[in-house]
This record gives C-alpha cells, structure tokens and sequence, in this order.
C-alpha cells in the first residue's frame, strides 16, 4: 500500500513533466516522419515546410510555459537560499518535517510568496512598498497576473512624507508590459487623486514606450487626454509646461540624439525643476555619449540642485548606466566618483535608492562595492540601511 501510495505521489508531482515530455516527443515524431516521407519523394517541399511551421507554432506555448516555470524555480531557490540562512527558519522547517505535518501541507510556492508581498503592499512600511514596487518587471515574469494584483495595490499608495512616490515607481515598471497587457496598462495610466507631476512624468514616459513601440497615434490621443486632465485638475502652470517639454525632448531624442543634446544644454538652466528632472530621468537614452552624459549628471547632483532633481539621477536606469561604464577604463574612475556622491548625498532617498543596486556593483567590481558597503557603514545615519550593508558586506567576505 505504502508503495502505490508513493508511486502516486511521485506520478502527481511529475504530471507537468509528463505532459511536456511526451508533447515534446511526439511533435520529435511528427517531425522525423515528415522528414522521411519528403526523403522517399512521398511528400512535396511545400507541404513539408507547412508541417514544420505548424510543430514550431505549436511549441510556442509549451516554450513560453517552461520559461515561465523556469524563473519560478529560480526564484523559489533563492528564497530557500536567504531565509535558510537564519537559524529560527531552519527550526521551525524542521519541526514541520520532525512531526509530519509537511505531508499534509498542500501549498503553491509562488502563491505563497505573492500573498506574503501583497499583505506587505497592505500593511507594511513604506520602505518595503518602494522595494516591492522597484522590484515589479522581476515580477512580471514570474507571475504577470498576479504581479498585476501587486500593481493595483500600488497604484493607490500613499505615504505622508513621500506622498505618491510608490504611485511613479509603479508606474515606471508599467513599460515593460505596455505590449502584452494594453488595456490594462492604459487603464493604470489615468491619472488618479493624489498624483503628483512626478507620476505624470512616469505617465508620458510609458506613453513614449507606446508611441515608439506600440501605436503612435493612439499615444498621441492619450498624452493629448492627459494634458487636458491636468488643465482641468488643475495642476500649476510649471508643471503642465515641464510635461509637455518632456513629451517633445523624448521625441527629439529617438529622432535627432544630437539635436536632443543641444536641446537638454539650452534647458538645463532652467528655473523650472520639473523640466530639469524630466532631462535627468531620460539621459539613459545617451549612451553613444558617455562623457557628455557623466557631465550632466556631474552638473545635476551639485548640492545646490533641488532634492528631487538629484533623486531623479539616483534613479534605476541612470545608475544602472553608471555601473555600466564600471567596466569602461576610460570612464569607470568618473562613474565611480559620482555613485559615491550618490551614497553620500545628504538626501535620505537619494542614498537608499542607490544603495538598491549595489549587487550589481559587487558583481562588476567587488572591491569597489566593498567600499561603498563601508562607506555606509562608516557615515551613514540611516540605521536599516545600516544593517543592510552590514549583511552585504558579510556575504562577500564569507
């Protein structure tokens, strides 16, 4: 009994193996009979390549679904890999497995770990909710719907102190599924109480992403609507101006990169920071011209520039542009110089948000981000972010 009771076990676990095996195999089949009957003159080239097609479109969906599963594995690993670091997770895993209870334990991994980051999205601080939201296009690959659950919850964050911040973070990780999931990314992109110019910024940036890569018309009537909303919202003056800018400069900027330059030198003395961040958010476009962007940003992260156009500089795309020329000797000691300002900006967020890649760092340079880890831990005042670089930092040594 105990062994049928085993082997049922093993068949129900392995039953997506099974089927994946076996329609692998038999489109294997179909296959080498196809090519066989075209050997033996019993079958024409046309018909041949028409059977072939038909096999390589039928194996699209199994091949997205084992993608998929693949980077649920993934991330299944290494969730077992870090919190099994901590003695009390171990205990309480072999309590579980001492008295049994794991066999009578019927749970989804990854809809547990959904659920977990839900409630955390509901009930947790804040700083957890902007490491979430930072964390959403990961998400869209492992689990798009119910990463869009995450993104509904998000949506309509709000912080005393750093406001809709959470809302543009967001709306930022929106791009990367502007393609496959149009409706739903269109409807996220209204604008809703409590947006600041920043989540209308994040807003005409994923409809760029729809105008270059989607329907260029159909973004047009959109930004067009979201002009309109702002008039009638009434947002400031400085504000609608600094969004239209933006709408035109990311035109110019796939079009005519020189002339972009040009453009970004004319406005980057303005008086209106709205218009500075926009530029600062979008200097990732520049990559053919590293030193001219090292420049700007060196210009945008003087102390005497406004918090939130140096926050825009410690954003995702552009650190991860900095950390790139880590790997260019004629640019890495410039780059380097800069992320440090960043870590040591007296800006709170600005310190936070680029210490969140700090694994890539590690992985390009690992004495140099040994450095970092240190500086933090020397001259910072921030006490999480503290024991976050305390923990790093003790992982590269071990």
């Amino acid at each position: 009994m105990n062994l049928w009771k085993n082997i049922k076990t093993w068949i129900k676990k392995r039953k997506y193996i099974f089927i994946e095996f076996s329609s692998i195999l038999s489109w294997i089949i179909i296959g080498i009979i196809a090519l066989l009957l075209y050997v033996f003159n019993l079958l024409d080239l046309l018909t041949l390549l028409k059977v072939l097609l038909g096999l390589l479109v039928a194996f699209l969906p199994l091949y997205l679904h084992l993608i998929k599963k693949r980077d649920q594995v993934i991330l299944i690993s290494f969730t077992s890999k870090y919190l099994l670091r901590k003695e009390e997770a171990v205990d309480e895993l072999l309590g579980i497995l001492i008295t049994g209870r794991w066999e009578k334990l019927k749970t989804d991994p990854i809809e547990e770990f959904f659920n977990c980051l839900k409630r955390i999205c509901e009930e947790g601080s804040v700083e957890m909710r902007r490491r979430i939201a930072e964390a959403l296009p990961a998400l869209f690959r492992i689990d798009l719907e119910r990463s869009k659950g995450i993104v509904e919850i998000l949506r309509k964050d709000w912080d005393e102190r750093f406001k809709s911040d959470n809302r543009r973070r967001t709306i930022e990780a929106l791009s990367y599924i502007a393609d496959i999931e149009r409706d739903f990314v269109k409807e996220n992109l209204q604008i809703i109480d409590g947006d600041e110019v920043f989540v209308i910024i994040a807003i005409t940036e994923v409809l760029d992403v729809w105008r270059r890569k989607i329907n260029k018309k159909e973004a047009e009537n959109l930004f067009k609507n979201l002009m309109m909303e702002m008039k009638e919202r009434g947002y400031h003056e400085e504000e609608i101006v600094a969004v239209s800018e933006l709408w035109n400069l990311l035109h110019i900027i796939h079009s005519n990169p020189s002339q972009a330059i040009r453009r970004i030198e004319e406005l980057k003395r303005t008086s209106n920071i709205y218009i500075q961040v926009g530029i600062v958010r979008n200097l990732k476009y520049f990559k053919n011209f590293p030193l001219i962007v090292l420049n700007l940003i060196e210009y945008f992260i003087q102390e005497d520039k406004n918090k939130h156009v140096r926050r825009a500089v410690a954003k995702e795309d552009s650190v991860e542009y900095l950390i790139s020329l880590l790997h260019d000797k004629q640019f890495s000691e410039k780059a380097k110089s800069i992320i440090l300002k960043l870590i040591n900006d007296r800006d709170e967020t600005i310190r936070i948000a680029t210490f969140d890649r700090i694994e890539r760092i590690l992985d390009i340079d690992i004495e140099f981000g040994r450095k970092i880890l240190q500086n933090i831990i020397d001259k910072n005042q921030h006490p999480e972010l503290i024991k976050r670089a305390k923990r790093v930092l003790e992982r590269t040594r071990s």
